[in-house]
């Protein structure tokens, strides 16, 4: 019986030490070309958003407005070689539920869903922060005034951003 629990006290103590130790160290890479491109990959300006790169164009842009559930953030409409994004800002919140969904709508305040109003843009993938969502390169997105958060299931617009051309 002592055995035991010097084996299990000594397996705690193994991985309390292991939680606390110095963050783990990496090989280090042997070419100068390794070293340089590791230094790229791991910095910030690599993770920059659509909305931020030099090379897009912001098309339309507006901030969420509330409905049914908070929400709150930038969308912004930005064409990037060749194709078109819907983007979120880092500042985007809204509520959860279930069935919710990304549309582009052809009204500022939607009111109606039929499926000549809107173009859906594929379920909501974080109630937080930065995303993006491709628009088919079929849609114009000039046709749509809202970038709008909507829970197919309850027919609920948890919010909506009226967009504005740049």
């Amino acid at each position: 019986m002592k055995l035991s629990w010097i084996g299990i006290l000594g397996a705690i103590a193994l991985s309390i030490a292991s939680c606390n130790s110095p963050t783990a160290t990496t090989e280090t890479p042997s070419t100068p070309e390794a070293t340089q491109t590791e230094a790229v990959q791991n910095s910030p300006a690599t993770e920059a958003t659509a909305a931020e790169t030099p090379a897009s164009e912001a098309i339309a842009s507006g901030s969420f407005v509330s409905s049914e559930k908070r929400t709150q953030g930038m969308a912004k409409i930005v064409a990037e070689g060749g194709q078109t994004v819907l983007v979120f800002d880092d500042t985007f919140t809204t509520g959860n539920g279930p069935d919710v969904f990304v549309l582009l709508h052809k009204e500022a305040n939607p009111q109606n869903y039929s499926e000549a109003n809107f173009v859906n843009l594929g379920g909501m993938k974080n109630t937080s922060g930065t995303q993006s969502y491709a628009i088919p390169s079929d849609v114009n997105p000039a046709d749509f005034r809202s970038a709008v958060i909507w829970c197919r299931k309850f027919n609920a617009t948890f919010g909506y951003a009226p967009l504005a051309a740049q």
